[in-house]
């Protein structure tokens, strides 16, 4: 079965506050993303670098303890402490992602052995939308030790598997929209505004699809 991770480990500096922790559809930014793993993975852990900031969660944490503050260092903390080898990492600020476009993202990577499958919108690579498997580990850290943080960079070394953007806005849920990043308070506002699209994420009680 697959494990899911959220990264939460971002600095929020166009924010101003933590944007993880920003109330969205009735919880936290990255709660909301882990409650829609829960369904598509099962386990789910968190990853960051304030292991207090969710201490009330359900969701166990993992700590990122670099000094830098990359995401790639998050996808590293996340593959090192997974039990399996594919894993979804998603971060926590593109809240519009529906579970059906996690859910399809699992049956292509199901059947591409790859050390990453990584769709393609707004004409680049969602790195933290994304596949990535337990193998790419070593090769991952011995670029962060070389000081390359570069995830982008990384997909290309690591000859990931990039799903083309036309096919990538065919999947179910893959619509370019749903990409959507939150960094400032001007784009929470507008997510704000929006009519809740998807139902509720929280559908925890459900059994994971795998």
């Amino acid at each position: 079965m697959p494990y899911g991770f959220v990264l939460v480990g971002g600095r929020s500096s166009r924010m101003g506050r933590d944007k993880t922790r920003l109330p969205y559809r009735g919880r936290p930014m990255a709660l909301h993303q882990a409650e829609k793993l829960a369904v598509v993975c099962g386990r789910v852990a968190l990853v960051g670098k304030d292991p207090e900031a969710f201490s009330d969660s359900r969701f166990p944490y993992v700590a990122d303890d670099a000094p830098e503050a990359a995401a790639a260092f998050g996808v590293e903390a996340a593959l090192a402490f997974s039990p399996e080898e594919t894993n979804l990492v998603l971060a926590a600020d593109v809240p519009r992602c529906p579970e059906s476009f996690l859910a399809a993202l699992l049956d292509v990577a199901e059947a591409i052995h790859a050390p990453a499958v990584v769709p393609v919108s707004g004409g680049r690579p969602q790195p933290l939308c994304a596949v990535w498997r337990r193998s790419a580990l070593a090769a991952l850290r011995s670029r962060l030790e070389a000081g390359d943080y570069s995830l982008v960079a990384a997909l290309h070394a690591l000859h990931a598997v990039l799903i083309p953007e036309e096919v990538t806005a065919a999947m179910a849920g893959g619509a370019p929209a749903n990409f959507f990043n939150v960094n400032t308070p001007e784009e929470y506002e507008a997510l704000e505004r929006e009519a809740p699209a998807d139902g509720p994420a929280g559908a925890a009680a459900q059994p994971p699809r795998r």
